[in-house]
Order: C-alpha cells, then sequence, then structure tokens
C-alpha cells in the first residue's frame, strides 16, 4: 500500500470517526435541532460536493434513529438524494418503506412530505394516476396535522408541487398563481425558511421566462439568488443560475448570458444531480445556438443525450421492475388462495375480460397509427425528395472532392460559381439544417447567406436548383418537418395550441404557419393533430 493510499484511508477513517462522534454528541436523545442541522448539512451541501459521503450520512442517520419518525426522515433523506441522480427505482423504495414504517402512527406532518414527494415522482414517470392517489393522501394527512403552523408550511409544499405540475402542462399562468398561493400559505406559518423561500422565488422566474417577460422573470431569479445568500452552492442555486442565463439568452445578450451559464456549469459538473445537469445543457445549447459556434453546439448537444439517456433508462427500468412487482404480488395472492374458487373464477373472468379489451384495444389503435403513418410517410417522401437528390449527387462527389459535369450540366448550363465554392455552401446548408437556426422568425435570405459566408445571389440558386424551391419555402419546410418530429415523438407537444406551435417554429402568425403546414403536408394542422390525440 502506497503512502498516498495510507493518507488517504487515514482520512477516510477520521471523517467516519468525526461522523460518528457527532452523532452520538449532537443526535443522542434524538434532539430535532442537531438532528435537522445534520440532516439539511447533508441534503444542500454535501451531497454537492461529495454525494456519496452524503448517501453514507444518510444511511448512519437512520441507523442511529431511535424512533419511527426520525427513521422515516433519514429515509427520506436517501430517497432525495438517490431521486436527484436519477436512480428512480431506489428513491421510490426508500419512500415507501418511510411510508410503511409510519403506516400505524399519527406523524401526520412526514406522512404528508412522503406521499408529496411519491406523487412528484410519480408525475415525472407520466404516471398520473398513482400521483393523483398520493397528492389526494397528502390532503388528507394535512388535515389531521395538529399544528397550524406546520399545516401552512405543507400546504405550501403542496402548493409549490402544484406549480411545477402546471408549468410541466405549460400552463404557466396557473404555476405563477399556485406559487402566490404557496407564499401566502408559508406566511401564515410564521416559519421562515430561505430555501423555500428561493424555491418560490424561482419558479415565479421560470414562469415568467416561459411567458417570455424575461424583465419580471430576472427580476424573481434575481431575487431568489439574494434569498440563498452565503449558503453553500446546491441543486437550486444551479437552477438559479441557469434560468438568469436562459433569460440573457431569450434576451439575445450573449455576454451576460455566458457569465451565468458558467457559474451554473461549474455547480452541474460537481453535482450529481442528473436533472440539473439535463437542464444546464439544454440552456448551453441555446447558448451556442445564440452565438453560432456549430462545433460546441454538437459537443453539447452529445453531452445533453447522454444524461437524458440515463434518465429515460432509469424511468423504464422502474416502470417495467414496477410492473414485475405488481406481478409477482398478483401471482402470490392466487397462491394463498389457489383454494378459494370463487375468487379464481373472478380473476380468470378479470383476465379474460382485460384481454379481450386489449386485443380490441390494439386493434383499433392499430388502425388509427395505419392512417395517421401514411399521413406522416406521405410528409417523409415529399419533404426529403430533394435532400435525397442531394445526397445521391452531391454527397459522394463532394467527399471525392468534385462534382462530375453532368451534374454541373443539370444545375446550369452556365454555372455561377466553382465547384468548390457550390460544395462550401450545400456544407454549410446542412449544418444549417442541423442546427435549428431555422427556428428563428428573423431568419431570411441574407442572414442565411452571411451564415453560409456566400451571397444571396449565389445562395439563391444553390437553394433553388438543390432544394427545388424557393427560400421561403425552403426554411418552411424545415420548420414543419421540425414540429411534426416534435409531434410524432414528443407527446407534450400534443397539448399546444396551433398558435403555439406556429411561434415554436417561427412563423409570425398562426395563419401563415397553417398555410405552410397545408402545402407540406396536405393536410391542416388541427386535422393532424386531432389524429395524432386519438392515437
Amino acid at each position: 500500500m502506497t503512502d498516498f493510499q495510507k493518507l488517504k484511508n487515514v482520512k477516510a477513517f477520521i471523517f467516519l470517526l468525526f461522523i460518528f462522534s457527532s452523532f452520538y454528541l449532537h443526535v443522542k436523545g434524538q434532539n430535532p435541532d442537531d438532528y435537522n442541522k445534520i440532516y439539511t448539512k447533508t441534503y444542500l451541501e454535501i451531497s454537492q460536493k461529495d454525494f456519496h459521503k452524503a448517501l453514507k450520512i444518510a444511511d448512519s442517520l437512520f441507523t442511529i434513529s431511535e424512533s419511527p419518525r426520525f427513521q422515516a426522515k433519514s429515509l427520506m433523506l436517501s430517497a432525495s438524494l438517490l431521486q436527484q441522480s436519477g436512480e428512480i427505482k431506489k428513491s421510490v423504495d426508500f419512500a415507501l418503506k418511510a411510508d410503511q414504517i409510519l403506516q400505524d402512527s399519527e406523524e401526520y406532518t412526514w406522512k404528508a412530505k412522503i406521499s408529496g414527494f411519491l406523487a412528484s415522482q410519480y408525475r415525472h414517470l407520466k404516471l398520473t394516476e398513482q400521483s393523483k392517489k398520493y397528492i389526494d393522501e397528502t390532503l388528507v394527512y394535512i388535515k389531521e396535522i395538529k399544528d397550524p403552523k406546520i399545516a401552512n408550511q405543507t400546504m405550501g409544499l403542496v402548493m409549490q408541487e402544484k406549480a411545477y405540475y402546471d408549468i410541466e402542462r405549460k400552463n404557466f399562468k396557473n404555476s405563477i398563481l399556485s406559487v402566490n398561493e404557496a407564499i401566502q400559505y408559508f406566511k401564515i406559518s410564521g416559519q421562515n425558511n430561505a430555501f423555500f423561500d428561493a424555491t418560490n422565488e424561482q419558479l415565479l422566474g421560470l414562469s415568467y421566462y416561459h411567458l417570455k417577460n424575461y424583465k419580471e422573470s430576472l427580476r424573481y431569479y434575481n431575487s431568489a439568488l439574494d434569498k440563498l445568500g452565503t449558503m453553500p452552492d446546491n441543486y437550486m442555486k444551479g437552477l438559479i443560475l441557469n434560468g438568469i442565463a436562459q433569460n440573457y439568452i431569450g434576451k439575445a445578450d450573449s455576454k451576460k448570458a455566458k457569465t451565468y451559464i458558467g457559474q451554473a456549469l461549474k455547480i452541474a459538473e460537481e453535482s450529481k444531480y442528473l436533472s440539473l445537469k439535463k437542464e444546464i445543457y439544454t440552456t448551453q445549447e441555446d447558448y451556442y445556438k445564440l452565438t453560432k459556434d456549430i462545433e460546441k453546439l454538437e459537443n453539447s448537444k452529445v453531452k445533453q443525450d447522454s444524461i437524458t439517456k440515463i434518465i429515460d433508462d432509469n424511468s423504464a427500468k422502474f416502470v417495467s421492475s414496477s410492473f414485475s412487482d405488481l406481478k409477482e404480488n398478483n401471482d402470490l395472492i392466487l397462491k394463498e388462495k389457489k383454494n378459494d374458487d370463487l375468487v379464481i373464477a373472478a380473476v380468470l373472468v378479470i383476465l379474460i375480460a382485460t384481454i379481450i379489451y386489449f386485443f380490441l384495444y390494439r386493434k383499433r389503435q392499430k388502425k388509427n397509427m395505419e392512417a395517421i403513418k401514411r399521413i406522416v410517410e406521405e410528409f417523409k417522401v415529399a419533404s426529403q425528395s430533394s435532400s435525397n437528390r442531394l445526397n445521391s449527387t452531391f454527397k459522394k462527389s463532394a467527399e471525392k472532392g468534385y462534382i462530375s459535369s453532368a451534374h454541373l450540366s443539370q444545375v446550369s448550363s452556365t454555372p455561377l460559381m466553382t465547384v468548390e465554392t457550390e460544395q462550401r455552401i450545400l456544407r454549410k446548408l446542412e449544418k444549417f439544417e442541423q442546427s435549428g437556426l431555422f427556428l428563428k422568425n428573423s431568419v431570411s435570405l441574407p442572414f442565411l447567406a452571411s451564415y453560409c459566408q456566400t451571397n444571396t445571389k449565389y445562395l439563391s440558386h444553390i437553394v433553388n436548383s438543390c432544394k427545388e424551391k424557393d427560400f421561403t419555402n425552403y426554411i418552411n419546410e424545415l420548420r414543419i418537418r421540425y414540429i411534426i418530429q416534435k409531434l410524432t415523438e414528443e407527446p407534450q407537444y400534443l397539448k399546444y395550441k396551433i398558435s403555439a406551435l406556429a411561434e415554436e417554429t417561427g412563423f409570425s402568425s398562426q395563419s401563415k404557419f397553417s398555410v405552410a403546414f397545408k402545402k407540406v403536408t396536405s393536410v391542416t394542422p388541427s386535422e393532424f393533430l386531432q389524429q395524432l390525440k386519438k392515437d
């Protein structure tokens, strides 16, 4: 063993000795104030710097806890840490264990917090029924809390959860109302909590940002930053700095955006919180779009996609595991009641009915999907016709460094530019199509010409000859192709109004969007949305 390894082991031993001695001195007798200090420091500070150390402390807190209340609280610390790191299954398991420990107790405050936590997790997983079940449980527990201060504070947390729910569903005005209700509940409770207050301001900043009221959003974000004060770096501070950066990106102020995205990235890189990383990497992409740094934009997308995949995989594993657990429980019930003919018969009837329903449902679903698939496939054929020609004629020749004379005569009897210039513009156009810059409502022929480092005459010639359409229809088709991909791959877009879809894709009005959509797909946006919603 090297001297360095020995030193590390000594430091680890001293740390553990310090932790357990601290627990003995400060938590002996389960003093709530001392316990809360360790709990808060672990959640907000230690977890940010050393995630695994925070998990060990949470586990140690559970080991020394003498009452169901403190046991449940320590389990919820572990659940919260694991939730932030994307380990949904473990997180929910800890929360369910805490819920089970308090089953026969009258610890309604922590019962409410646990139910609220579970409601939040199931909301993230899009399991609406389970989420609603736990929200209803939370409200029932709050009514049982005898201390009005604690009851009002807990209601404040419920309203914060409702605000997150509203934001996810793009109901930003409702989210503002929910946060204001949370503020009132916290005020009535008379208990000052800088972290809760900062969360309220962050939620208001996020809501106003989505409403494009950047001035008001920045006011709330800066207020949230002030409320955190000298608190060590944590995920909430990362979210706030990220929100400020988003506002400056929205205002096209790249200099200030760079400052805040840099601070947010520093926190994200040191953190194990996957959801925080995902938020900040997304903002980083928007920053590189603003600054037109294509190379860094592509690198940022790779990082963001990697985090998103981990989160999605963890969520999928949780859902799969949950259904497996449900099946095992059902098998156990059938085994225990195998002698009860009536129950077995009822189960069989339900099972057969479920299979029949599932078969009919799948048959109807398949029929609907075939109808919409035809529309989507027709769109793909139409939208890719020009790019196919580009791929077949230009790509191979560009890789070899030349374009055949046959093609040059096909494009124009008198070429306007050299082969090298034509290839360079085509490569720039390909990067432009991948960047998403076509979604800007300010995009124009001169703008794209500047981006491609050429003049409008050359660019117009390339678009007309290689894309087989004029500049306006070229941009419109890119936008429609983008929004159809979003509608077919990201279900939340189906909840958008047509006006919101028009704004998302850079059209100046809903009517222009509708005209372009029908021109590209031969159906109206409302017809397309209606069919997708049925599916």
